[in-house]
């Protein structure tokens, strides 16, 4: 009992003591509460239109019959698209989208409206600027609807033509589209959530990088004498490491309230998972960050590295965490590399959580993989600590 208390002890004198050090680094100071606090509103701000309306499309109508202006008309009447004028033929289409005057061309073939009279179908083809996929979705749901609609009246004169009293049919069928966890389809709301945990994240590996390179750095301005603590503490590796991870949970604590449920809540998007739910999966995130960190921190020998090689590697979290690209498409070695990240368990399970509604159990799988990545960093981070204490011998 007297060494467990002694355990406990010295661990929260570590937590103490790295609290200190933090607070006296104003480069940590940085990533610990002015990133945390801009980079989200910076990021949400600039998505949060959510949806890129009025996007300009050229048309090309060779059949220029009622039929295909009352198509132009309903195209132009959906919120995404606007039309911003008629080309006489495709070369000229051509030249305004190389002239970025519009980013689509819709082509009406001439056989369009006889196609239609004859009860066949009528032929329209959209082409699309895809250098941006948010501007492709905006026309082709829009090219869409205008085309479902124009059916269902076609279908409606038809009735009517046969000798039915159109106006009153009730519709053969009535499409019908329900946009789970993004009732906006934003684009925010996709990828905010997922940014939101990258962040914290890129933040903590950051902060523990950048002090590990400012004590090596510390170390061998003073003769390669250890100055990181002000006062001896005892305990061995898993002691000083318990202590710390502590200490980056009690300082980050605020951050995870203002990025998790703050940010989602100033810009409306989904939040459907409660504070137990969120505390449930960080506990086990932070803390598989926070040993990640632990274990890069003796490797650090320059504090202008980290900028390098964190920010780096950034973007690259972003694609193998499979919010762009599915994991599951992924070559094997990509799919191993990507597990190992505790982003993308993170990115997934706060996706289903506080947009999809999961329960816990639900994403029970993404905790228990945090869960052993946190052990199996902290083993590491103990071997990375004892390789760092018998290099200073």
């Amino acid at each position: 009992m007297k060494k467990i208390k002694e355990y406990i002890v010295n661990a929260l004198r570590h937590c103490i003591e790295e609290v200190r050090m933090t607070m006296k680094d104003q480069g940590a100071l940085i990533f610990l509460f002015f990133v945390p606090l801009v980079y989200p509103l910076i990021y949400a701000s600039i998505y949060d239109a959510e949806l890129v309306n009025d996007v300009p499309l050229v048309v090309v109508d060779n059949s220029r019959t009622s039929k295909s202006r009352s198509l132009v008309r309903k195209i132009d009447a959906t919120q995404g698209i606007k039309v911003a004028g008629y080309a006489a033929d495709m070369q000229e289409a051509r030249e305004a989208l190389a002239e970025k005057a519009c980013f689509g061309v819709v082509l009406i073939e001439r056989d369009f409206g006889t196609d239609i009279g004859r009860g066949e179908r009528g032929d329209v083809t959209l082409f699309c600027d895809m250098s941006l996929l948010v501007r492709y979705k905006s026309l082709l749901i829009g090219v869409t609807e205008a085309t479902l609609d124009l059916g269902h009246d076609i279908q409606v004169e038809s009735l009517g033509a046969l000798g039915a009293d159109g106006p009153k049919l009730p519709p053969v069928y009535t499409p019908s589209f329900y946009a789970l966890g993004n009732p906006q389809q934003g684009f925010a709301t996709f990828l905010m959530p997922g940014i939101l945990m990258l962040v914290l994240q890129q933040t903590i590996l950051l902060t523990l990088c950048l002090l590990g390179g400012g004590l090596y750095e510390r170390r061998r301005a003073n003769g390669w004498i250890s100055s990181y603590l002000s006062t001896p503490i005892a305990g061995g590796a898993t002691t000083r490491l318990l202590g710390k991870s502590m200490a980056y949970f009690i300082v980050y604590f605020g951050q995870l309230i203002y990025m998790l449920c703050i940010v989602p809540h100033i810009f409306s998007y989904p939040q459907e998972a409660g504070f137990v739910e969120i505390l449930a999966l960080s506990v086990p995130y932070i803390f598989a960050v926070v040993m990640l960190g632990m274990t890069l921190h003796p490797f650090v020998r320059e504090r202008e590295s980290v900028f390098l090689l964190v920010v780096f590697t950034s973007v690259l979290m972003v694609f193998l965490s499979g919010i762009t690209w599915p994991v599951y498409a992924f070559p094997k070695w990509l799919k191993f590399l990507s597990g190992m990240l505790p982003s993308t368990w993170s990115m997934h399970a706060f996706e289903r959580l506080n947009a999809d509604g999961a329960s816990l159990a639900e994403v029970s799988h993404e905790i228990y993989m945090l869960w052993i990545l946190a052990a199996c960093f902290f083993m590491t981070a103990v071997c990375a600590n004892k390789w760092s204490q018998l290099r200073r011998r």
